[in-house]
């Protein structure tokens, strides 16, 4: 399964990119939201991770950017909320969820656990 990450923080995401490979899933990480906007139309990834450090109103202006290309397309995004005011601030995006600012392991296999389930 192909995941883009969309990020100006590649360190992070390379240190996690043997749990995505642990998964079968392959870490493609893009420097901007434009990058991953013209992977999506050329390709179907299962997954667009939002690492954008940008304001909510932002947040929620970039994933109606990919889901207007391609609705199929999953996403989740790095925020410092906590899951209940996620939840709220992007209710009606169908977002899979939001991960912490140091996403660590247990965060990417819970990601890729709830990838799975809206996927079957």
């Amino acid at each position: 399964m192909d995941i883009l990450c969309v990020t100006g923080r590649a360190p992070v995401w390379e240190a996690l990119r043997p749990v995505f490979a642990a998964h079968g899933a392959k870490l493609q990480l893009l420097p901007s939201l434009e990058a991953a906007l013209a992977v999506i139309a050329a390709t179907q990834p299962a997954l667009c991770i939002l690492d954008l450090e940008m304001p909510e109103a932002e947040l929620r202006g970039a994933v109606i950017k990919v889901l207007g290309l391609n609705a199929a397309v999953h996403t989740a995004a790095v925020t410092s909320l906590d899951a209940a005011a996620f939840h709220d601030r992007m209710e009606g995006l169908g977002m899979l969820m939001g991960l912490p600012l140091a996403p660590a392991a247990a965060d990417i296999e819970r990601l890729l656990e709830a990838l799975r389930a809206v996927s079957a």
